[in-house]
């Protein structure tokens, strides 16, 4: 099983203040996710729809660590 930690950063905008939030992953899933970004965690995104997804939005997501005893 690999389990990651990603972080979300989000400029300012002129519709929507910035932001930056965590989500984890277990093998390619959003299992855990900050309530910003509860949705992605609801609807069990995979790593590739998360990272099209920040593309798209203009945000940028990178991996922190994997596997918690890396961390």
């Amino acid at each position: 099983m690999t389990e990651m930690l990603a972080q979300i950063d989000a400029p300012d905008t002129r519709e929507r203040k910035g932001f930056n939030c965590g989500i984890i992953l277990r093998d390619g899933i959003v299992v855990q996710a900050a309530p910003i970004v509860g949705y992605m965690r609801r609807e069990r995104w995979t790593r590739k729809r998360v990272r099209d997804y920040c593309q798209q939005k203009g945000w940028s997501v990178r991996v922190i660590c994997q596997n918690r005893s890396e961390c």
